[in-house]
């Protein structure tokens, strides 16, 4: 019997005027960081001005997680697309500061941060 990824991990995309939002909650790992990465690519297929992927629902990260985040953070930058990270608990932060990502990835504690970052990045 198959396990559904969905009860482990839920996404859910919506749109802000400065970027496309993908919002995750639950267990963020290998047996479900592909519907993350699945949502995430169907979103930048349509190509917004920028993505914000918000991870305050994430109850456990795992490599398999910093994975897509990490190709999300390259697709974005050769498109010269803005990129962040919505993220404000330990389960997210300590992966991404332990892993070294934190140097890379642009993380804000709130999307209205992330959502004010991008129009600095716009305006410059």
């Amino acid at each position: 019997m198959t396990e559904d990824l969905t009860s482990l991990l839920t996404v859910q995309v919506s749109t802000v005027p400065e970027a496309a939002v993908v919002a995750a909650a639950g267990d963020l790992d290998l047996g479900t960081a592909s519907v993350l990465r699945a949502q995430a690519v169907a979103v930048l297929a349509g190509r917004p001005d920028a993505l914000i992927v918000d991870l305050g629902g994430i109850a456990f990260c795992g490599s398999a997680g910093l994975q897509v985040l990490a190709e999300l953070a390259e697709t974005t930058g050769a498109a010269g697309m803005a990129f962040a990270v919505v993220a404000d608990r330990y389960p997210v932060l300590r992966p991404v500061a332990l892993s070294g990502m934190a140097a890379t990835l642009t993380v804000h504690g709130t999307v209205d941060g992330a959502r004010g970052w991008i129009r600095e990045q716009a305006a410059r």
